[in-house]
């Protein structure tokens, strides 16, 4: 075999229904000066002998085992790589063919510290399978280029996104002894590799294109846990311990207090609605503490949770309205989805953006005839994908008595009280304004145990 250009590690444990399609989605990459690297935590449901069956067919694949931990696993892959770059493909994912041929052309040809790319959310539903994508980075006019980040905190500044979406040169994370933790379970453990590499990489590039296929369909995802703020807390608390060891503390504290904010924000609105409240509680006071005891600056957080961090400073109940707010709009859509949603047969989809797109093909999937409105007259002149666009005063002049749809991040408030001055009645308009919130809750439960339609008449 060439010498790899590429060392993938794949870190597995009990995924039987999903690891064949991660190892071949590697195993049919274009670039095949390559080594697969399968680290096995103690499956017990068949995986192994399906690893094994895999390793006839290509002599590439190595593998390994290490019951610790997914850390434990990932730096016993680190530490058998040969590659000028590490890959990594969790187990339950897969990667799309060109992925490590287009990005290791980058990354070798500008010496790329950490190159990241787009990625894709999938899941299966109605006998389908569905992609939405994710930027690497939301800023465009750093994309497809070498970004010098050697002094400066703005690749760590824009918090965890997708590290598994691209390559990191092999020596740069062992000059700097960069792994992940060997804590002791299977999440988060990607907290504190993501942290350092965006804190240390010099070079950095950002690629448009998305290749990774993340899987939010597993059941079995540590995403899906309701121990997460105790394994968060964990995975903090050793991050915590290396910045101090090596002197970094003082200088990237308030980037750290930072990275807390939007993981226990993320992770709380992800909670069932019957334990988000006992778990906000617990984070509130596990981070007042951390704030009065580290000296945090609240005014220097990074963009989109200053006004989290100004209310863990004002009490626990604004703490908690500040993490859940909006939440209750999705809690009524939600709500609506699983009652009466059923029975209708025409919705009114109010808003055809990025948002607006998802929530059509989910209305679709349900078999609802969707009508399109948007406050765009370029649209309200040329239509959408051969479809027309109404404005909201033509929708409600044709439509007064059907339920309506907004699909809108940012304005869904103002959308209403437009609709609600057009003579809509409050009871029959929706809110979706949380992409993530609708993909996991009502996108991936669409079927039931894979069986029946959750939502169509």
């Amino acid at each position: 075999m060439n010498e790899a250009k590429v060392s993938v590690i794949i870190y597995v444990k009990n995924t039987v229904d999903y690891i064949e399609q991660c190892i071949r989605s590697v195993m049919n990459q274009t670039l095949k000066e390559l080594e697969i690297l399968v680290v096995d935590g103690g499956s017990t449901d068949g995986t192994l002998q399906l690893i094994e069956r895999l390793k006839k067919e290509d002599a590439r694949i190595r593998s390994y085992e290490e019951h610790g931990s997914v850390g434990a696993q990932f730096n016993l892959g680190l530490s058998k790589a040969n590659g000028q770059y590490i890959g990594v493909c969790e187990a339950d994912d897969y990667i799309l063919p060109d992925m490590y041929k287009k990005q290791y052309e980058i990354a070798a040809k500008h010496r790329i510290d950490v190159l990241r790319a787009g990625y894709y959310q999938v899941c299966q539903a109605g006998g389908r399978e569905y992609r939405f994508p994710v930027k690497a980075c939301s800023r465009d006019e750093l994309t497809g280029k070498v970004i010098d980040y050697s002094q400066s905190t703005e690749f760590l500044e824009q918090g965890i996104n997708g590290f598994w979406s691209g390559l990191y040169r092999r020596t740069f994370l062992l000059s700097h002894h960069i792994q992940m933790n060997e804590t002791k379970g299977a999440a988060y453990q990607d907290i504190s590799f993501s942290f350092l590499t965006q804190m240390l990489a010099e070079r950095v590039w950002f690629m448009g294109e998305a290749f990774y296929c993340y899987r939010i369909d597993n059941p079995n995802a540590s995403v899906n846990s309701i121990h997460g703020v105790r394994l968060h807390r964990k995975e903090y608390a050793e991050l915590k311990k290396k910045l101090l060891a090596n002197g970094w503390w003082e200088s990237y504290k308030n980037l750290f207090f930072s990275w807390e904010l939007v993981s226990y924000r993320w992770f709380l609105r992800e909670l069932p609605k019957s334990v988000r409240k006992e778990n906000a509680e617990a984070v509130y006071r596990y981070l007042r503490g951390q704030m009065e005891e580290s000296g945090y600056d609240k005014n220097t957080v990074i963009e989109g949770v200053e006004e989290l961090a100004d209310s863990l400073d004002q009490g626990m109940e604004p703490f908690i309205h500040k993490i859940f707010d909006g939440m209750g709009q999705s809690d009524e859509l939600l709500f609506y989805l699983e009652g009466s949603f059923r029975k209708e047969a025409r919705v009114v989809l109010f808003g055809v953006g990025h948002l607006g797109m998802i929530a059509k093909q989910f209305l679709e999937l349900c078999k609802k005839e969707v009508v399109l409105t948007d406050n765009s007259r370029g649209l309200q002149k040329s239509g959408f994908m051969g479809e027309r666009v109404f404005s909201p005063e033509k929708a409600a002049e044709y439509y007064p008595d059907e339920p309506y749809l907004i699909a809108n991040t940012f304005h869904g408030q103002e959308m209403k009280e437009q609709l609600q001055k057009l003579g809509i009645p409050d009871k029959n308009i929706f809110l979706c304004s949380n992409e993530e919130f609708f993909l996991r809750k009502i996108f991936v439960s669409y079927e039931e145990d894979g069986r029946d339609n959750k939502y169509e008449r």
